[in-house]
């Protein structure tokens, strides 16, 4: 993987598309107790809050939410390079605003029960009022249900829309007084205390590791010091809040589809200027950023979409080689000549940044350098988050750095739609946000709409940022997880 700039942005949960997690505070459900202990020497353990709920829509701690991968599956599973794999869903097709999904019929829950349209009609509502899913499902409307089969309704038109049916599908209790979690996936519930694997799984593929210690941790901040000890076996790091706990166990970069980027006041009189936000794009020390700031933890952000994305493959990049030249010209163009006029007595622009995070203040810091040396009077502001929110809504700011987590359709929505979480100093009503409305409508390629998002630069991409996985020296990984699933190859995994 290509290392690329480091930099310190703001993480800010109104721009940071992200599910947060809270401590351990909800119902489990029924759960039965473990009745001996168990001897996990050589067990494959992973963290679980005991107090938290298993059910993907209620869980609130990042544990939990983790363990839902391995008890259940959606319609669709989402591939590294994000394309629709089928898994529940038989066939699906996506005309317009109307998605149709024909489901396997030799699909079952783990207890043997059909898997049914009402099934999936229950997991849907339930994602669509979770804090876990309900970013991803903002564009879905309505679901029908019949047998075997579910339509849903989009509110705009998106060809990417199968991507979002990944969601958890959850059978639906029998009754209210039913509070039994059951779902499709490798591995089922034994009791408060391990997973074991869900015979009825579909793959012929058999685990090296049959059970799953679950060991009860009440924090994520003592996970790095866990896999250490070999209290747990796995640990991911996410370094949201701007540092990296170094451990002496087994580690491995994944590539987030976190994106760091630079947001700029289109209402500002200079930045209204395209020339302008062009070429501040094109100052932007990325590589710098991701080396320094992100200690490496990250790659270059060349368009706003993650590099891997098959969508992008025979998408042609511009050249960025001669890039100071370019946006000096660009500055030029719009009326800012060096001249006998110093432009930084023209231009100064304030860059803020949530001050608790040392990763996207070095970001800041690194920005503000790069436009220094361009003539630009560029000066970082840093901000407790509260006053940082506060003046993004107020337009009190030329730059910032934010951060979105882009959804596996990878949706720009949070940039492109009013009150969006990233929409702060962006036009929602120019040019760009009918262009991206074309691309999801498939009348416009990728490579038109990357091309004028370049032109319009209604935001600079910066880069997608890392986090590590942690494992015990003595367990033994053969493949590791992949951006889309951490536990694509928990099977291959053994003591």
């Amino acid at each position: 993987m290509k290392k690329a700039q480091r930099i310190l942005s703001l993480i800010m949960c109104a721009i940071i598309v992200m599910t947060a997690f809270s401590s351990c505070s909800v119902d489990l459900g029924e759960i039965k107790p473990a009745t001996q202990q168990i001897d996990d020497s050589t067990q494959l353990k992973l963290p679980v809050c005991n107090t938290d709920s298993f059910n993907p829509y209620l869980a609130t701690t990042q544990y939990n939410l983790a363990l839902s991968g391995l008890i259940f599956e959606g319609l669709v599973k989402v591939k590294a390079d994000f394309t629709v794999q089928n898994v529940i869903a038989q066939s699906i097709s996506v005309v317009g605003s109307t998605v149709n999904v024909n489901m396997n019929s030799t699909y079952t829950f783990s207890d043997g029960s059909e898997i049914l349209a009402s099934d999936v009609e229950y997991s849907f509502n339930l994602a669509k009022e979770s804090d876990n899913f309900s970013k991803q499902l903002e564009n879905f409307d309505e679901i029908s249900a019949s047998g075997r089969s579910v339509t849903f309704t989009l509110k705009k038109p998106d060809k990417f829309a199968s991507l979002c049916l990944d969601f958890p599908i959850v059978k639906e209790p029998m009754d209210e007084d039913d509070k039994s979690v059951i779902g499709s996936g490798k591995y089922k519930i034994e009791n408060s205390q391990s997973l074991i694997m869900n015979e009825r799984w579909h793959s012929s593929e058999l685990p090296k590791v049959r059970r799953i210690r679950l060991i009860n941790m009440l924090d994520t901040a003592s996970g790095p010091e866990s896999v250490e000890t070999g209290n747990i076996s796995y640990y991911f790091q996410d370094m949201s809040n701007g540092s990296y706990v170094r451990k002496n166990v087994q580690v491995q970069e994944t590539l987030m589809t976190n994106l760091v980027f630079l947001g700029m006041n289109s209402y500002n009189e200079h930045l209204a200027k395209a020339e302008v936000r062009q070429a501040i794009s094109l100052l932007i020390p990325k590589e710098t950023i991701v080396e320094e700031s992100f200690l490496s933890y990250g790659l270059v952000a060349d368009t706003p979409f993650f590099p891997e994305w098959n969508e992008l493959k025979n998408v042609k990049l511009s050249d960025k080689s001669e890039s100071l030249n370019e946006a000096t010209e660009l500055l030029e163009s719009a009326g800012y000549s060096r001249g006998d006029d110093l432009l930084s007595k023209i231009m100064r622009l304030r860059i803020i940044v949530n001050d608790d995070n040392p990763f996207k203040i070095s970001a800041a810091e690194n920005v503000a350098a790069a436009l220094k040396a361009a003539g630009i009077d560029a000066v970082v502001e840093k901000v407790p988050f509260d006053s940082f929110v506060g003046r993004l809504a107020r337009g009190e700011y030329e730059l910032y750095i934010g951060e979105t987590k882009l959804s596996k359709n990878m949706s720009l929505s949070s940039f492109f739609s009013y009150g969006g979480g990233a929409a702060y100093g962006i036009d929602t009503n120019s040019k760009i946000v009918s262009v991206y409305d074309s691309f999801l409508e498939g009348k416009v390629t990728a490579q038109r709409f990357v091309d004028y998002f370049d032109v319009a630069a209604p935001f600079a991409p910066i880069c997608f940022r890392s986090g590590i996985e942690m494992y015990t020296n003595e367990l033994e990984v053969e493949k590791f997880g992949t951006v889309t699933d951490r536990f694509e190859n928990i099977y291959s995994w053994y003591y």
